[in-house]
């Protein structure tokens, strides 16, 4: 199993966010000085596993070079804010590799926000286009975090938790029933969110986090899996 780690531009957002910080107004980036915004790296994660590829996340999409979101009169863009460069974009990542997005055989989104999705128009040729059930039904109740176009662009696949112990609710899917890539929901960021656990042959294991959590006072070590 090889990992290959793509940081797709930055998102600058207030730090009242990464610290889930009880401030309404900082979260929506009013009233607040450019010394309180951050930015943070925007990845995507390709899984090689075998004669299989996995996309986990898209990051942005390359027109955020050019243009910034204009969602709900601007209000999106204060609250998380594009940063890329056109080289960034997950289908140049992917390229430099020799890999076109005909041969990803799924793209798993930890979640929808559009910072992790707008680059769905990239790779729109994948096999399969995963989420959590849960996830997709939250989504779709709510407009502002994102920006439902990305991904109803692709058929999006919706698949259900199961109750195995694993991970911080004891939920959980394996992607390919062998153990090697599972699927962790872990709620809080939003309500159907999921990590991804990768197993090694040598018993070691790696967690693609996501958004679940950003520094380290925000781990949990309950269930069998802790992220660290």
């Amino acid at each position: 199993m090889k990992l290959h780690i793509f940081h797709t531009g930055k998102v600058r957002v207030d730090i009242a966010i990464p610290l889930h910080e009880k401030n309404p107004t900082a979260k929506l980036g009013l009233f607040r000085s450019k010394k309180k915004k951050v930015d943070l790296p925007v990845s995507s994660y390709l899984i090689e596993y075998g004669d299989h590829k996995v996309l986990v996340d898209t990051g942005w999409d390359s027109k955020y070079a050019e243009e910034k979101p204009k969602q709900f009169l601007g209000l999106l863009n204060k609250v998380s804010a594009p940063l890329i460069k056109k080289e960034e974009a997950i289908d140049h990542r992917l390229s430099a590799l020799g890999i076109k997005d005909s041969d990803l055989d799924y793209v798993v989104y930890t979640h929808l926000d559009f910072d992790h999705t707008s680059g769905t128009r990239l790779v729109k040729d994948a096999k399969c286009f995963l989420a959590s059930k849960k996830e997709i039904v939250d989504a779709s109740k709510s407009g502002f975090r994102n920006i439902k176009s990305d991904w109803e662009m692709v058929k999006l696949t919706g698949f259900e938790f199961l109750e195995t112990g694993i991970g911080p609710v004891g939920k959980s899917y394996d992607l390919y029933g062998d153990g090697k890539i599972v699927l962790v929901s872990t709620p809080g960021h939003s309500l159907g969110h999921l990590s991804v656990i990768l197993n090694g042959d040598d018993g070691k294991c790696l967690v693609i986090a996501g958004d679940a959590a950003y520094v380290p006072n925000h781990t949990k070590t309950r269930s069998s899996l802790a992220f660290r």
